[in-house]
């Protein structure tokens, strides 16, 4: 058996390479389909499918409070909290705590560079909770998380090699992080980034240590452990119990009512990138089977110009089952050379894309060529050689072969023609399917990249500081030099405004929310007002920022400490809150009706901007920073000049205020939306290269056959001739048999579309799944392209000579 094996592989190998042009076009294909089938699932198996380094991953879950469920709002928990939920659960093995702002940028210095170090708090069990091990040096304990115990670092796999070049005397070298000494006291093994994005850990009583401004606190994250046979569910309802109790003993770090969320660890690390990496995965699986019609047409074809070697064949005693067997082996040959080539393309295109990858896509630097991808790309092969070669064997092997022996013109099988005829079709319709996803993802790319902000955004330019925690731990000085600050930069002729911000745009969970309660509301509408972005600002904010003030004022010198307390609130607040009232002169506070904060005067309104969040306005409550926080370590100037020198005044006239306060970053508002942009930006990318390519194979596999069916039909088409058809008559004939082809491929490819492309709607902006634009363009590009494959064709059936034609047969 094993020898038979081997001897229809060696007569395989000889056909095809005697027809190297068939063997060139088949190998090329198939590669082209297996190569980003392998470079996907590489991506997909090492963000998602490969176990992460961490023991019984299935036991870990993240948990954080939230107020209601259709809100974005993240409320954390106290460290203090953590002991006291541990020790009464009976659903979690162990508890400990992360930082819920997730990572954070700190100055760190080392050998007197200054850069950002992004790093994070946890409490001390963080490591054991998780159960992983260093590469070397050692974790955080919990003795580390005492007030003290010296301040030290664990640093990530990533930032030993970036920063220290992989060397092996990391440990016990001092760093100093926000103007605090730390000593590195051991380095993560390479996949583990718990959160996304991070490069260094340091426990919470440290983190807290660097904090000057006492309204601030390090609240965390519940990450723990279940007991075994425990589920998820299960804690969760216990959590919440638990956490209602804190409630009722004390002050508590959220708002009474608070649910409980729990997230399972790898969902939480995988984070909102799977839908969008098995939506590609789809895309290119589609491209897959694209390919995989195209040989099996190209195979059809081969069969065709060999039909009197079959037909020796049969007469020499080879039975139907032999001779599909010879052909099947052809097929699959030709798929273990695409599988090779294909293995080496998506060898290459791997670092391509990883490179590509946007920022906060977890485990980037688990990507790459496991023996788990080789495996996959076997499979695939195997998967493809049936697709394309088993079907056409059968058809071939099938036929009445012995009449070719006999001399007489024998036709092309109906079989073998309907089966040309629906794998052309069948390219078509998965062909649209990738073109109208591509579509879809481009339109809701275009719709975020046009939407307005409500600001200034072209001529807004942000300045990331470093100011020394030692001289301006108070908060008076550090309002000092804020103001100082902004009077050195306005009196630069090229820059029209300037004011501090505490947060830079697109934020997310890193800034602040707040309930609220506006003057008149019962307590049940109170209850239900939306969390509101919560945003302390300076008088020239508005002015310098470009966000209209609809009614009323902006705030002025005036609304300092110590003056009645004021604010001001978004359009959508006010709308909310005094439906068809004029805002201004009314009251609101934080929390509910019987909370303890004062009532602020709202003095002014503003249009809605989308400053912490890109794809949907935040109601937003502006509060003057004198009267609440001051803690801004960011500028944004408004300036038409160019980049480079609005940087260099900037950083010229910083350093005359102080020259000890490092200008860490100068950026674009334009570089700052690239953030949110990113990963659209790269669906999209990856989809329409996808739909290019099924472009590409649909027309290559139209065209094959449209060609066949002029030599087929070369007889017909010269009677046709000489019968008075002009050159016009039969590229008709030939145009709309391929073009019906394609309009019956495109309008079942519409069909699969409006079902397939409902699995995006969680990708899409502004842009519904079933977007006719995008449907009818993706079936009418089809059309133009399979038009495209058939001009040829069509050209060479209508200079068909009748005479020659009748002649040769």
């Amino acid at each position: 058996m094993i020898e038979q094996v081997f001897d229809d592989l060696r007569l395989a190998w000889r056909g095809l390479r005697r027809a190297r042009g068939f063997t060139l076009a088949a190998t090329i294909t198939l590669a082209v389909g297996i190569a980003a089938t392998t470079t996907m699932f590489a991506l997909i198996e090492g963000v998602l499918l490969r176990p992460l380094p961490v023991p019984e991953q299935h036991r870990l879950f993240v948990a954080w409070g939230q107020v209601r469920s259709a809100e974005p709002g993240h409320w954390p928990f106290r460290p203090g909290d953590i002991e006291k939920l541990e020790a009464d659960s009976r659903t979690v093995d162990s508890l400990a705590g992360v930082s819920y702002n997730g990572v954070g940028s700190f100055v760190a210095v080392d050998r007197g560079v200054a850069s950002y170090l992004r790093g994070t708090s946890v409490t001390g069990d963080f490591f054991r909770v998780l159960g992983v091990q260093p590469l070397f040096g050692r974790t955080l304990l919990r003795g580390d998380d005492v007030s003290g115990a010296e301040k030290v670092l664990v640093i990530t796999h990533g930032a030993w090699q970036r920063r220290y070049g992989g060397a092996p005397d990391v440990v016990g070298r001092s760093i100093i992080v926000n103007e605090r000494p730390f000593t590195i006291v051991g380095v993560m093994p390479p996949d583990f980034e718990y959160p996304r994005g991070v490069e260094a850990w340091m426990t919470v009583t440290a983190n807290t240590s660097l904090l000057t401004n006492p309204e601030f606190r390090v609240d965390v994250d519940l990450i723990g452990r279940l007991r075994r046979g425990v589920t998820l569910e299960q804690a969760r309802g216990e959590l919440q119990t638990l956490t209602a109790v804190l409630e009722e003993r004390g002050p508590a770090s959220a708002p009474r009512g608070m649910t409980v969320v729990a997230r399972s660890y790898d969902e939480v690390v995988t984070g909102d990138v799977r839908a969008a990496l098995l939506m590609l995965f789809a895309a290119v699986t589609f491209v897959l089977l694209v390919a995989s019609a195209n040989v099996a047409n190209l195979l059809l074809l081969r069969a065709e110009a060999r039909r009197r070697e079959l037909a020796i064949r049969a007469a020499l005693g080879g039975g139907r089952r032999r001779l599909v067997r010879q052909l099947i082996s052809e097929s699959v040959l030709l798929a273990g050379i695409a599988a090779v080539a294909g293995l080496v393309v998506a060898w290459f295109a791997l670092d391509a894309l990883v490179a590509l990858v946007p920022e906060g896509v977890p485990r980037v630097e688990s990507i790459g060529i496991d023996w788990a991808v080789v495996l996959f790309t076997i499979a695939v092969t195997l998967a493809t050689a049936a697709a394309a070669g088993v079907a056409p064997a059968i058809l071939s092997a099938g036929r009445d072969l012995t009449s070719h022996l006999r001399g007489a013109r024998v036709t092309t099988a109906s079989g073998s023609r309907r089966g040309r005829r629906m794998l052309v079709a069948t390219q078509v319709a998965l062909a649209v399917v990738v073109v109208a996803g591509a579509g879809l993802l481009t339109r809701s790319l275009l719709r975020l990249q046009a939407l307005e902000t409500g600001m200034a955004a072209e001529r807004l330019v942000f300045v990331q500081l470093a100011l020394p925690e030692a001289k301006y731990n108070d908060r008076t000085r550090h309002l000092q030099f804020l103001d100082r600050a902004v009077a050195e930069l306005e009196a630069v002729p090229d820059i029209s405004g300037a004011t501090p911000v505490n947060a830079a745009p697109f934020s997310g969970t890193g800034g602040w929310d707040a309930l609220f309660t506006a003057e008149g509301q019962s307590a049940d509408r109170a209850a239900a007002n939306p969390l509101l972005n919560l945003e302390a600002i300076h008088p020239n904010y508005f002015a310098t920022v470009g966000v209209p003030i609809v009614r009323g004022r902006a705030f002025t010198r005036a609304d300092r400490q110590g003056a009645p307390e004021v604010a001001i609130v978004s359009e959508d607040v006010a709308a909310r809150a005094w439906p068809g009232e004029d805002p201004v002169g009314k009251r609101v506070k934080f929390g509910g009706g019987d909370s303890p904060f004062a009532w602020r005067l709202v003095v002014g309104v503003a249009r809605p901007t989308r400053y912490r969040e890109l794809r949907e306005p935040r109601p937003t409550l502006y509060l003057p920073a004198e009267q609440f926080i001051i803690s801004a370590q960011m500028l944004v100037v408004r300036s038409a000049a160019p980049l480079t020198r609005v940087s260099s005044m900037v950083r010229d006239r910083l350093r005359r205020v102080d020259p000890d306060v490092r200008v860490m970053r100068v950026a674009p508002f334009a570089e700052l939306l690239d953030g949110p942009l990113a990963r659209p930006r790269f669906n999209a990318f990856l989809i329409v290269v996808f739909a290019v390519v099924s472009l590409l194979l649909a027309a290559v596999g139209l065209y094959a056959v449209m060609a066949a069916y002029v030599r087929q039909r070369d007889v017909d088409l010269g009677i046709r001739v000489a019968l008075g058809a002009t050159a016009r008559d039969v590229r008709r004939l030939v145009l709309s048999e391929g073009l019906g082809l394609s309009a019956v491929g495109a309008a079942v490819g519409v069909v699969v579309a409006i079902a397939a492309t409902r699995l995006l709607r969680g990708l899409l902006f502004e842009v519904q799944p079933m977007d006719i634009p995008s449907l009818m363009g993706a079936a009418i590009l089809l059309l133009a392209v399979s038009a495209l494959a058939c001009y040829l064709p069509a050209r060479r059936a209508a200079r068909v000579d009748p005479i020659v034609t009748l002649r040769s047969n």
